[in-house]
């Protein structure tokens, strides 16, 4: 699976994406050429080569015609500039943005991505301004150079054939940074509202830079784009790009992206284990406690009898559940069990591809878990289904399950599901 991870060390922003895309091998004439088909015009846009800290990347330059100069030389320089140039004024809503992208000649998958982009900038607009999403306007992010960054992301993107992005947690400076609203503090309010609103964790460091580091463009792209956040992945890096940022920070001031294919031609995904050693609670109410976890969301449950301190007996509880699942698992177990702390791990693992069958059997439909990996295969009907069909037929469970098997080996299908499981 071809791979993209981003390097935020020195933050994130829309025209330093599009230098890293550039930088990895994005043909300029051809990505400007498609810019051309949102049929908007008051810009032009450059690629260069920098050096930033000895080191050379690209970095992309989109200027408006007529615009008046900004004073406030940010990460992405233009993200926070009031434009104002005839019909390209930088004020525009979700309304306006949609409709610029929705009537080009993209590409449905550039056209999906960019207008997830634009609504996730209007709902963290919206939240902060106290205003129907409908009624926000981009000072920034709705100038014609920030969609063109957006939406030159997206159609590189597709031209370097990703399939996959992850990156590393988003590094941000302190302090203050004008924009169109006044003075605001880093991060910008949209910013810390699209982090707040995250539905999965996004690791943010702030370092002693005074100045801002991910702009509401970068963080927009990064949080919609992003599988997950972390260390790199497990792949065969083949190509480096640095897409390099507008100001002098005191260090390396660019976007690292790594490009590859993933190693593992299996789904490989990231799950949490947590731990939790208990000595001095009742079976009844550890197994209640599993019933409870499992129904809000945990991929498995699992105790193991164990031996403490004075040679105790006890049991550890171990969970397993996805990243964003991690403080609500975290919460039940410590509100359910006796335990005073929790170990945590992050356990990347890789899975076959599954799906479910429906079997005819003499007693009956048995729904069967298929799952699946080149030339591996394995079936295992579903034990409520057969526990269900048992009882009412008043035969041995085991006949149930023996007829179930039968009919998978006979190939008697009755039904195929169209969706993957992921759990």
């Amino acid at each position: 699976m071809k791979t993209l991870f981003f390097d935020c060390f020195s933050g994130i922003s829309g025209d330093m994406i599009l230098g890293t895309l550039i930088d990895l091998g994005v043909d300029e004439k051809r990505l400007t050429r498609e810019l051309e088909k949102l049929h908007v015009g008051g810009y032009s846009i450059t690629f260069s080569k920098k050096i930033t800290s000895g080191i050379v990347g690209t970095d992309a330059d989109v200027k408006l015609i007529e615009a008046r100069p900004c004073s406030n030389h940010h990460q992405g320089d233009h993200d926070h500039c009031q434009v104002h140039h005839h019909d390209h004024s930088g004020s525009r809503n979700l309304a306006d943005c949609v409709s610029i992208i929705e009537k080009s000649g993209l590409s449905d998958e550039v056209k999906t991505h960019a207008i997830r982009v634009f609504e996730e900038v209007a709902r963290a607009e919206a939240h902060v301004h106290g205003k129907p999403v409908d009624q926000v306007h981009f000072h920034e992010i709705g100038a014609i150079d920030s969609i063109v960054d957006i939406v030159g992301t997206f159609i590189g993107l597709e031209l370097l054939g990703v399939e996959k992005i992850y990156a590393s947690p988003l590094h941000d400076g302190n302090g203050y940074i004008t924009c169109a609203h006044g003075i605001m503090p880093v991060p910008v309010p949209a910013v810390a509202q699209m982090l707040a609103s995250s539905e999965r964790p996004i690791p943010y460091i702030q370092e002693d830079i005074p100045t801002e580091l991910i702009t509401p463009t970068g963080m927009a792209i990064i949080k919609t784009i992003a599988s997950g956040f972390g260390k790199i992945p497990q792949m065969d890096v083949q190509a480096i790009g640095y897409g390099t940022g507008k100001r002098e920070t005191g260090r390396m001031n660019a976007l690292r992206g790594m490009l590859g294919e993933s190693m593992d031609e299996h789904e490989s995904d990231q799950t949490i284990l947590l731990e939790a050693n208990i000595d001095n609670q009742n079976g009844e109410q550890l197994g209640y406690t599993m019933n409870r976890l499992l129904s809000e969301g945990a991929l498995d449950v699992f105790f193991t009898p164990i031996y403490m301190k004075k040679n105790r007996p006890a049991t550890m509880l171990s969970v397993l559940s996805k990243p964003e699942s991690k403080q609500k698992m975290i919460h039940i177990i410590l509100a359910e069990t006796t335990t005073l702390g929790i170990r945590t791990f992050e356990c990347p693992r890789s899975t076959m591809n599954r799906e479910f069958l429906t079997v005819r059997t003499k007693f009956g439909p048995v729904q069967v878990k298929h799952a699946f990996l080149d030339d591996i295969e394995k079936y295992s009907p579903e034990f409520d289904d057969c526990a269900r069909l048992a009882i009412s037929h008043k035969v041995p469970l085991a006949k149930v399950c023996e007829a179930a098997q039968k009919s998978i080996l006979d190939r008697d299908w009755e039904q195929k599901s169209e969706s993957v499981i992921t759990e």
